[in-house]
């Protein structure tokens, strides 16, 4: 119950952010952290040991940002626990280790803990800057969301997709990323060409409406755009689902 709770609020948040075009809330976890030097800003994985700061480049155990007054937080506060951001817009304690990082570039793990550097190969990544930063350490906003991230320059040609597609097929830990892209794909898609089925054939019955009784014609054209704005909504909402699972 509480599952579905949460994956339902992810929804409505990213539905907040498509609509009115806000910062993604923060949604965070309280989690029993082991590191006595972890701090606001810090990127942290799960380890055998416990929850301690990252420390491995494009560590693939990695599961959020130590946050600050997050808007949802899940679970019940404790004197060793802190809020982990897993969702939306916060600070991340970032360095330049790995080159000057531009607003739009990945973020990922580094060899100093809980700071975060430039992504520049394929591998696990914390989300994408949302500013410039180019200092020895300091904070910046990035949009978090951990997934593996390719960041090699993609094949043009068609023969290079489908051998990129059979090379990713190859390896059994590509499968639930492949098969959540092509999942959205489909979504987003279907989504797509029924809102447009219904919008053409909710169009051409109240032109018929309107032809048949025209005395009607106002009651008719408020009963068609009450109707496209329903079909407008459901296609949209589908098309934000496309992307939260491509998301999560």
């Amino acid at each position: 119950m509480q599952k579905k709770f949460f994956l339902f609020s992810i929804l409505i948040l990213f539905l907040a952010k498509t609509i009115f075009g806000q910062d993604l809330p923060l949604v965070a976890k309280n989690l029993e952290i082991a590191d006595p030097e972890v701090k606001i800003g810090d990127i942290v994985s799960q380890t055998q040991e416990g929850i301690f700061r990252s420390r491995i480049p494009y560590d693939k155990n990695m599961i959020g940002v130590v946050g600050e007054n997050p808007i949802l937080v899940f679970g019940k506060p404790t004197t060793t626990t802190l809020p982990v951001v897993t969702f939306g817009e916060t600070l991340v304690r970032v360095s330049n280790i790995n080159g000057e990082i531009k607003r739009g570039d990945f973020i990922t793990s580094s060899e100093k803990p809980g700071v975060g550097q430039k992504a520049t190969r394929d591998g696990y990544v914390l989300g994408r800057a949302l500013e410039d930063f180019n200092q020895e350490e300091g904070l910046i906003k990035v949009s978090i969301n951990v997934q593996y991230q390719y960041l090699s320059p993609p094949a043009i040609s068609a023969s290079g997709i489908l051998s990129k597609f059979w090379e990713l097929l190859g390896k059994p830990e590509n499968f639930p990323q492949i098969l959540k892209y092509l999942s959205a794909t489909i979504l987003g898609i279907g989504s797509f060409f029924v809102g447009f089925f219904f919008f053409v054939n909710s169009l051409r019955e109240g032109l018929e409406a309107i032809g048949r009784n025209p005395l009607a014609r106002k009651s008719i054209q408020i009963g068609m755009i009450i109707n496209l704005i329903a079909i407008l909504f459901l296609t949209l909402a589908g098309l934000a689902l496309a992307v939260f699972v491509i998301l999560y």
